[in-house]
């Protein structure tokens, strides 16, 4: 049975494609791409052999060449046998036998030698060790690694929904031309620290000797200087810009932000077209794990919360959340504009009993870290991971100057997420735990994080925050906290709870508003065991000998 040299040769010039992935070696894709080698290159009287006939030509060509080629049977995957390995250099012996001179290996052999110099014993010993010899079975635990190591086509498919279903949100690029800010301070009339307009004529004069100013103040954003009489432009920006409690009196450089009224609306209007448009080609999908299934259809609930103190609230009233944040008052031994809470109140806090699985992020400050923790893991959470907010200022630059911080200023603030069972719900891998946003009011936080939520846990999942101001109220979300303004409850179940809970308290407020002395009786009508019962219920608290003396006196000094 003579040796079929078309196989030697495709094996000899693609050995390295063969053993490779997603080949990897398996005779029936290897039969496949040689029958394609042969339909191509092949002499077209050449018949294309059978799988049989291929097997039967590979283990010649093994037995003919020992050790050129190794066939092996793989006793993990069910895919039948494979070419483990192919030295090149006997297949070409072979060929060369029975075609003198088609392959030169004098050169191969010259540059084989060159590689095989004399070493050390120490670098033999290093190359042995650093070699890996490849086996069946290592070769199967690198294939099940890589299949352990593929995501799954769920976090793909939660990607593409959030790009199909999260509404677009206005951007406007900034300009970095200080340039054109210096000539634009130049330009604007600004009064009570505002921009009122821009000189038209100084402005068309300054685009003809800076071509291209008008077109980028249309398209961009600019910051102007802020220049006032105490201003030394000597000293540089402010360290806090627009946050500078000192705005008037302070004479470093301040900037004011300039966008043209018919910019914002052009970009408004393009992108509430763009978010109609993704609102009418929205349907119902496939792939809806971790959302409401008829989430095209439903609507948002609308937004809730409850003016209270959160420390003698009763949380068994709101129900079960799929996802919290806290963001609370830690005392930080400052002198802020809001109260805060000592430690223990807020360990105390039963956020035990928000939810049965879910999410819970939990605001902490650099001394509170460790306390943050520990808080989660009493309340039964695994701390999973910390998102972090790098705070930037007016300008989009970090900040190098915070008001917090002991020892280092503080440029970014830690937020803990903790995970409560095992919800497999959850749409993973979305977002970064990283949030680069400006700041705003003192103890403001930033608004991505909403959306990184709700990206998370689903859009209709109900959302609790607890000491939530004002500007935290928004649809899908219901909001706590003792600097609302107000109470709005629209879920009827909890409506009923709360309305029970307010009476409950208010019945209690008014028994403890009771004085005896209203109802001592006057002289003449005094009645001496109402007033002994009197006495004793207001003395509950003291040590019986001493109620006792207290009741017998005061009833003695009465007569």
């Amino acid at each position: 049975m003579a040796v079929n040299l078309e196989l030697v040769k495709y094996l000899i010039e693609n050995h390295v494609t063969i053993l490779a992935h997603p080949v990897d070696g398996r005779l029936k894709d290897l039969y496949a791409l040689f029958c394609m080698y042969l339909q191509q290159w092949a002499d077209k009287d050449q018949e294309t052999p059978s799988y049989g006939e291929f097997h039967e030509d590979l283990v010649l060509i093994a037995q003919v060449v020992q050790g050129a080629i190794g066939v092996v049977c793989d006793s993990i995957f069910p895919e039948g046998e494979q070419l483990d390995y192919v030295h090149v250099t006997p297949l070409k012996y072979l060929v060369n036998r029975f075609h003198p001179g088609y392959y030169n290996l004098r050169e191969q052999a010259a540059a084989e030698e060159a590689e095989c110099a004399p070493a050390t014993l120490l670098e033999r010993l290093t190359n042995a060790l650093e070699t890996r010899i490849e086996t069946p079975s290592t070769q199967a635990l690198n294939r099940l690694e890589e299949l352990l190591a593929c995501k799954l086509a769920s976090f793909r498919l939660a990607r593409e929904r959030v790009k199909r279903t999260v509404p677009h949100a206005p951007y406007i690029p900034t300009c970095k031309d200080l340039q054109h800010s210096s000539i634009l301070s130049t330009v604007a009339y600004i009064s009570n620290n505002k921009i009122v307009s821009l000189q038209k004529e100084k402005l068309f004069k300054a685009d003809k000797e800076y071509p291209g100013l008008v077109q980028c103040i249309q398209t961009h954003i600019h910051f102007i200087p802020n220049l006032k009489p105490q201003t030394d432009l000597s000293l540089g920006d402010c360290s806090y810009l627009d946050t500078c409690h000192k705005l008037n009196s302070c004479r470093y450089v301040h900037y004011l932000q300039y966008i043209p009224e018919r910019l914002m609306q052009s970009v408004e209007q393009s992108v509430n077209q763009l978010n109609e448009t993704q609102e009418k080609n929205r349907r119902i999908g496939f792939y809806t794990h971790g959302d409401c299934c008829s989430s095209v259809v439903k609507s948002i609930l609308p937004s809730q919360w409850i003016k209270c103190d959160v420390r003698k609230f009763d949380f068994t009233i709101l129900g079960k959340f799929s996802a919290v944040i806290a963001d609370p008052a830690w005392n930080i031994h400052m002198n802020l504009p809001y109260g805060t809470c000592n430690d223990n109140e807020l360990l105390l806090l039963p956020l035990d009993i928000l939810q049965d699985e879910g999410l819970l992020f939990l605001w902490v400050t650099g001394r509170a870290i460790e306390l943050g923790k520990e808080s989660l893991m009493n309340w039964g959470y695994k701390v999973i991971n910390e998102i972090s907010w790098i705070k930037t200022n007016q300008l989009g630059r970090t900040i190098v100057t915070g008001r917090t911080g002991h020892w280092l200023n503080h440029s970014k603030e830690h937020l803990l997420v903790g995970l409560k069972g095992d919800p497999e719900w959850l749409n993973k891998q979305i977002d970064i735990d990283l949030i680069i946003s400006s700041t705003r009011e003192t103890s403001r936080k930033p608004d991505e994080l909403y959306g990184m939520v709700e990206r998370i846990v689903g859009t209709h999942a109900r959302k609790l925050e607890i000491f939530g101001r004002d500007h935290n109220v928004r649809p899908g979300w219901f909001t706590i906290g003792n600097q609302l303004t107000g109470t709005c409850i629209h879920e009827l179940d909890v409506k009923r709870k709360y309305e029970n809970f307010i009476a409950t308290s208010r019945r209690q407020n008014e028994g403890r508003a009771f004085d005896y002395r209203d109802d001592i009786p006057q002289k003449g009508q005094y009645n001496k065991q109402v007033y002994l019962q009197q006495q004793q219920h207001h003395s509950k608290q003291m040590p019986a000998m001493k109620a006792a003396q207290y009741v017998t006196t005061t009833y003695r000094s009465t007569i």
